[in-house]
């Protein structure tokens, strides 16, 4: 009889850096184990098959493997990996600083102080570490974890290859943007900085005199934080912006392959899958370089030092635009880093670290 490998994730969506990851080692070790994935928060139609819920995850024997991904903080969580009797294995994350949350949403920066409490009270339960990136496992060894393993497993930069654009939503582009547009793609919240954004694409406008817009895609998860950057939008008059809020995949494919550039501004990653995305689509990516970004894109990507005010940022992104020789640079060296970072050893490698715990 096989031993039992089971997955959990706080949330689950096609588009998650997460979900993908956890859908990829589900099928790494699915000839050795009986692979289960379950999550937290209730899954969509499109991953029933594949996911289950929290509340369908059984007892574990001792000689079967507990997979849980580190990324935000519910006690119930940490409750059930405490009292459970099989081998846990930590794939971390990353969990967000709660500084810029306590007065926009306290209760979601309680929970990410949980869940960096969390990590101390599993530390002794863990029985190998895993981080998908060497920032992610600086803080982990921070904290007190040895031996922590670094596997980016599940990154496929090249998942949205094959993805056919959207027609109907690619000719409201050209004509809402004729002369091209810049492309962000998060979530929207405090810590991805959108407001930097808004300013630059206000300012290649204003100053630089490009008929630019910007597309913002992705769920808008803080109404505050929402209601603030809509009133910011209004005093800045050339911010020509579409909030499209959480994208079809079709949708995704369509922007990334018709982005003039890529721009991300956060102030915190622990890996950071968008910026991979645009560049195996042909995007120049312009990035600050903030968490575990400079590791991530290497030298795929204009990295912008994360101490860098929004001038920079600006004139960063005219540079790309107008110097046809950077743009192509980037453009080439983007294709290469995902390719290398694509690479199948990383599915390889997750596997072996199940297999180990397992025997």
């Amino acid at each position: 009889m096989k031993p039992s490998v089971r997955q959990l994730i706080v949330g689950a969506a096609r588009s998650d850096a997460i979900t993908n990851m956890a859908l990829s080692i589900a099928r790494s070790i699915s000839h050795v184990a009986d692979a289960e994935i379950f999550s937290f928060h209730p899954v969509g139609p499109d991953l029933r098959s594949e996911i289950k819920d929290f509340a369908m995850i059984p007892e574990g024997e001792h000689n079967d493997v507990f997979v849980y991904h580190s990324s935000f903080g519910i006690p119930q969580i940490t409750r059930l990996l405490r009292e459970r009797h099989d081998k846990l294995v930590l794939v971390y994350h990353n969990i967000t600083p709660a500084d810029r949350y306590w007065d926009l949403a306290p209760d979601f920066a309680s929970a990410l102080e949980w869940g960096r409490h969390e990590l101390v009270l599993l530390r002794e339960r863990v029985v190998a570490a895993v981080a998908d990136s060497e920032f992610n496992a600086s803080e982990l060894l921070n904290i007190g974890y040895r031996d922590v393993i670094v596997i980016p497993a599940g990154i496929d930069p090249f998942r949205l290859t094959n993805t056919q654009i959207d027609p109907k939503f690619n000719r409201e582009l050209g004509e809402n943007f004729p002369e091209g547009f810049i492309l962000f793609v998060s979530q929207v919240l405090p810590h991805k900085r959108v407001e930097l954004a808004l300013e630059v694409v206000h300012l290649l406008r204003s100053v630089h005199r490009l008929d630019l817009g910007l597309v913002v895609a992705g769920p808008m998860r803080n109404p505050r934080y929402s209601e603030i950057l809509s009133k910011y939008r209004s005093k800045l008059p050339e911010a020509k912006v579409l909030f499209l809020g959480e994208a079809t995949e079709a949708q995704l494919a369509t922007l990334y392959r018709k982005a003039t550039v890529y721009l991300g501004t956060s102030d915190h990653e622990g890996l950071g899958l968008p910026p991979l995305e645009a560049m195996s689509a042909g995007c120049p990516v312009v990035v600050r370089g903030s968490g575990a970004i400079p590791e991530t894109v290497g030298m795929g990507a204009l990295v912008i030092n994360p101490a860098a005010g929004v001038l920079e940022l600006t004139e960063a992104i005219a540079e790309v635009i107008h110097n046809g020789d950077l743009r192509n640079h980037l453009v080439g060296e983007g294709f290469r880093r995902v390719k290398q970072i694509a690479t199948p050893v990383t599915g390889r490698t997750i596997l072996d670290v199940i297999e180990a715990v397992l025997r």
